[in-house]
């Protein structure tokens, strides 16, 4: 069972992170083209710095469960260097997973109410929807919300907790 969770934990990763090189290709490519136009032809384009934004916006939304899976977000090892025991440690880590899980539900929750407004306002440049732009929100904290369940279920049938291992390799 713990084989299938990883390997459904993987493939959405992978996807992600496909995806989110794909979105930061985009966003390379709109910034030079706005350089490019405002300074060498001398004709600025005004779209160039709004689409950059909201597929820079889309790109680090989605990294979140990317961050999630590995966990590569910020945390006090502290504690958890302290705790020798497996079952102690197997246990506190899956109570702050579903600490992490209670808040990305609650944004969520929230970020659905926030893209139903959003329905009626319009961007700046292109004068469409911000339905469009805020989606990321909703979308990519239920994808880290996935990755957590993921996590915890996989808990289950590891021998060995995993977390906070990266976060030990991290200079500061």
């Amino acid at each position: 069972m713990r084989k299938l969770i990883l390997k459904i934990s993987d493939a959405l990763d992978r996807y992600v992170a496909y995806l989110c090189a794909v979105l930061l290709g985009l966003m390379t490519v709109s910034v030079l083209a706005g350089v490019l136009f405002r300074y060498v032809f001398r004709s600025p384009i005004g779209w160039t710095e709004e689409i950059s934004r909201y597929l820079m916006i889309w790109a680090a939304t989605l990294a979140v469960s990317m961050g999630v899976k590995h966990n590569e977000h910020i945390g006090i090892t502290v504690l958890m260097d302290s705790i020798t025991n497996r079952i102690v440690k197997t246990a506190l880590l899956v109570i702050i997973d579903l600490l992490v899980l209670g808040f990305l539900v609650v944004m969520v929750w929230f970020s659905i109410h926030m893209v139903s407004e959003a329905r009626y306002q319009v961007t700046q440049s292109f004068r469409a929807s911000m339905f469009l732009p805020t989606l990321s929100i909703p979308l990519a904290m239920g994808l880290a919300g996935l990755q957590i369940v993921f996590k915890i279920a996989s808990c289950a049938y590891r021998e060995e907790p995993e977390a906070m291992t990266a976060q030990r390799n991290i200079d500061i």
